[in-house]
């Protein structure tokens, strides 16, 4: 366990545990974050989680999962922001920006053009 800082100070507790959703490395719920201990030099992913931390913050927790849960295009936007992070730490861009899109247009149910995801995770 640890913790990490958003915008220099709004905190992140980040637990390594294989309590996370079937087929995730990691997920966050407000300030905390879950991963997996296979998983835990991932920076990448670490990144991913702290992106959806600190749109957590920006909308004050309860308006981003309202918005995250029940509007296809904020939950888009959202994963969009976060895959892009992560693609920074990714040493294959081209493979991973396919690999990414695949998970937000497969497994996120959006309805969502896979082109049109890679070009918004490479803008």
């Amino acid at each position: 366990m640890k913790i990490k800082f958003v915008d220099r100070i709004l905190p992140a507790l980040v637990v390594y545990t294989k309590r996370v959703p079937k087929g995730s490395a990691g997920c966050a719920n407000g300030p905390v974050i879950r991963i997996l201990p296979s998983h835990k030099n991932d920076e990448g992913l670490l990144q991913h989680e702290l992106i959806h931390v600190q749109q957590a913050y920006r909308l004050l927790f309860i308006f981003h999962a309202l918005l995250y849960y029940f509007n296809d295009s904020y939950r888009l936007q959202a994963e969009v922001e976060a895959y892009r992070k992560q693609l920074e730490y990714s040493p294959d861009k081209t493979y991973s920006a396919n690999l990414f899109a695949r998970f937000i247009c497969e497994d996120y149910n959006l309805q969502a053009d896979r082109t049109d995801v890679i070009k918004q995770l490479e803008a």
